[in-house]
């Protein structure tokens, strides 16, 4: 099957590259010009230039290709233009899903990775899943209010015969978090020792290998129009204990040891905003995406485990790799 990957040198997108190699696809790659490439040093795979900011360049990304995983998106708590977001994860996955369209007798299936981001949050303790309704109007972002306006532009297009599958991954870390992702500095973090303090709320934390397998499941099993949660059943933690459990695995002594109330994560947040707002340097993180992160942000993926037969890798096993990935690689 010869498919497109967008986002191929990202994080999740170039394991699922790698993967789709693996089991004998034929893979092309969309980068943006002048990008780095490096993530894609010695794989057999064609590489196009397109930007989703420019929908005259995504015709020749997608003509010939059976299948679509459409993981390109910009993921940041701030940027110093605020529609730069929406445009991209919004507007660009609707440019691209146009040419799509428009051969759509040639693509059996498309894969849309959108974010557990577009879906509600409870934050009580209870486990979201596909049907709970978005809730994050107060607290959400920049990128978490555009993944769910373009998860709402990709069902639209459904509707139009668009045969589009959905995953919503949680908090992705394990080997090859070049960046790193937020869940990736926060493991960095515990292993320099600096992680001392702790705040309230939690994480669904996640292999990166299961989640890419999870999209070529969905490739491959996936209904048209559902979506599918990318979580571990067993990686719901609050943010003290999956910090402590790295800490445990790797030897790292005194992690989350005080608490900071939310209240003084909030007011931080607003005031590195305002920082950056000045310097146009981008900030650690924002008043809304400091809230955010207070609440319980855990999800059920039985859906995923049911429908598509996804695998489970232990958590422990995938911290474990991951500590070991990124002392090897100089991060500590």
């Amino acid at each position: 099957m010869k498919v497109l990957v967008t986002g191929a040198t990202g994080f999740i997108g170039n394991h699922v590259a790698r993967m789709c190699l693996e089991q004998g696809d034929e893979v092309r790659a969309m980068v943006l010009p002048g990008e780095d490439r490096s993530p894609l040093k010695g794989l057999d795979v064609e590489i196009v230039e397109g930007d989703l900011l420019k929908p005259e360049t995504l015709g020749k990304a997608v003509e010939g290709v059976e299948g679509i995983y459409h993981l390109a998106a910009i993921y940041a708590v701030w940027t110093k233009d605020p529609t730069l977001q929406y445009r991209v994860n919004v507007d660009g996955t609707r440019a691209l899903f146009e040419e799509a369209l428009k051969r759509k007798k040639e693509i059996r299936k498309i894969v849309f990775t959108s974010s557990i981001a577009a879906i509600g949050v409870y934050g009580d303790g209870r486990l979201a899943d596909e049907t709970t309704p978005f809730n994050q109007w107060r607290y959400g972002n920049d990128y978490v209010l555009s993944k769910f306006i373009s998860e709402q532009v990709v069902r639209g297009m459904v509707a139009r015969g668009l045969p589009a599958v959905i995953v919503n991954p949680a908090y992705p870390f394990g080997p090859g978090d070049r960046m790193p992702t937020p869940t990736g500095k926060l493991i960095v973090s515990i292993l320099k020792g600096e992680m001392k303090y702790y705040f309230e709320g939690g994480i669904s934390a996640v292999d990166v290998r299961d989640v890419a397998r999870g999209h070529l499941l969905a490739m491959e099993k996936g209904k048209i129009g559902e979506g599918y949660i990318l979580a571990n059943r067993d990686g719901n933690y609050t943010f003290r204990d999956f910090a402590r459990l790295v800490g445990r695995i790797a030897g790292v002594r005194d992690v989350a040891k005080r608490k900071i109330p939310s209240s003084v994560l909030g007011a931080a947040g607003r005031a590195m905003e305002l920082v950056a707002e000045v310097t146009g340097k981008p900030p650690q993180s924002t008043y809304k995406t400091s809230m955010y992160s207070t609440q319980n942000i855990w999800f059920d993926p039985s859906k995923a485990i049911n429908k598509l037969g996804w695998p489970q890798t232990p958590v422990e096993v995938s911290v474990s790799d991951a500590v070991d990935w990124f002392r090897r690689n100089g991060y500590v």
